[in-house]
């Protein structure tokens, strides 16, 4: 077998706030250029235009830098069990001079016990969700990941691989031999 390494980020999708907001701001200076007592080469027209434009690039810059500051990573290296982790990871920017700017938390698979898929409804019209994973010994989930894509087959996936360290080794050789043979019929 060989090493199987995914790591899943925040959909874009699931910033719909802040890109309902950057239409918000450019419809509203769009309104407001049609009725206002503003005529074009005015400066207030500018200022106005370029506060919307700015602001619009700002949340659009916040919604790159949350995106590629949280991530939930599924390596599976059969020769290294201890190398058989979930781990998530999310940077705090409002604290970048501090210990606490990079969070980092790693769960063997093979202490995982429970994985549950929380969506709300326009979460599940989206096919975003918050995935929690709880390991062995603690009464709460030790990683939340927010607004992972297609939430059931972040979870499937982990659960597989999670359930050939958690079955006695005699199931998870027959489920092997059962996939190769069902992969060598087709």
């Amino acid at each position: 077998m060989e090493m199987f390494s995914k790591t899943y980020r925040p959909a874009r999708r699931s910033f719909y706030k802040a890109m309902g907001t950057v239409c918000l701001i450019l419809i509203l200076a769009i309104v407001a250029s049609f009725i206002g007592p503003m005529k074009y080469g005015t400066s207030l027209f500018k200022w106005m235009w370029c506060i919307a434009i700015i602001l619009s690039v700002l949340l659009m810059l916040y919604v790159a830098v949350k995106r590629r500051t949280i991530s939930l990573k599924l390596c599976d290296d059969p020769n290294k069990i201890e190398n058989c982790e979930v781990a998530f990871t999310i940077y705090n920017w409002a604290k970048p001079f501090s210990g606490d700017f990079r969070r980092s938390i790693e769960i063997g698979l093979k202490q995982i016990v429970h994985i549950e898929v929380s969506q709300s409804a326009l979460q599940t019209l989206l096919n975003i969700g918050d995935i929690a994973i709880a390991s062995g010994g603690t009464d709460e989930r030790e990683i939340k990941a927010p607004n992972m894509p297609n939430p059931d087959a972040i979870r499937d996936e982990i659960q597989e691989h999670a359930r050939k360290y958690t079955m006695p080794a005699s199931k998870v050789q027959a489920q092997e031999n059962n996939t190769a043979s069902s992969d060598a019929a087709q």
